[in-house]
């Protein structure tokens, strides 16, 4: 069984963890309002000891949002970083797909992520099958699109549950500790990747909309 190093700074809290053949083994989580910058290197230096040694990881695991965008790129950079310096591949797993790995049911889950503003980032699997595509949405559009059995999970779910619950009334919502994002989320879907060798040497951001920076420089050229 292979071990991976799991790195997830997409979201509310930053967390790391190391799994072994797609169980947890040791995971580290931090939620107090730091910034991901100042809490995430602690985090995986905390999971290493002499029981479990970094230099026994066979691949590095980035959660590559959608998210935060800076939340995103500080997770990328670093497992990035780790992987070169360990010459280990990187495994690309979704926000959206390991939210929704960690719903067990048989129905329609869309993980949905909020982007304020009645917008979202949005994605639709059953039985493990991607329906549709990591996206970003409209709330209200989204929701018009789903099975009406669908079971929502992330913070989204939490964000617009009244109008979900209004316009499909047999939906279902997941339990409120699986709508926050954790590093152990990616465990199924990493070890997965890793054994059918789904591995790159670089992570790249999922960030699906533009971030500020793009969006301003584009206002700018507009102007000209």
């Amino acid at each position: 069984m292979k071990n991976i190093l799991l790195i997830s700074t997409s979201g509310r809290a930053a967390g790391a963890a190391v799994c072994r053949g797609g169980e947890v083994v040791r995971s580290k989580l931090s939620d107090n309002g730091l910034t991901h910058s100042e809490t995430i290197m602690p985090l995986i230096d905390g999971l290493f000891d002499d029981e479990i040694k970094l230099c026994d990881m066979d691949a590095v695991c980035a959660d590559v949002g959608p998210g935060s965008f800076t939340g995103v790129r500080i997770g990328v950079c670093i497992a990035n970083a780790m992987a070169y310096a360990l010459k280990l591949p990187v495994i690309e797993v979704s926000s959206l797909r390991a939210l929704a790995d960690a719903i067990d049911t048989e129905r329609p889950v869309c993980a949905l992520i909020d982007a304020r503003n009645g917008n979202g980032y949005a994605a639709l699997y059953e039985n493990g099958k991607e329906l549709i595509a990591p996206k970003a949405v409209v709330v209200s559009e989204l929701i018009a699109e789903l099975p009406p059995n669908t079971v929502f999970t992330g913070d989204g779910a939490r964000t617009y549950h009244d109008a979900i619950a209004a316009a499909l009334p047999n939906a279902a919502f997941a339990a409120e500790e699986k709508h926050m994002l954790t590093a152990d989320m990616l465990a199924k879907c990493a070890d997965g990747k890793l054994e059918r060798g789904e591995t790159c040497q670089e992570a790249r951001p999922l960030y699906l909309r533009p971030t500020q920076a793009e969006r301003m420089y584009k206002a700018k050229e507009q102007q000209k």
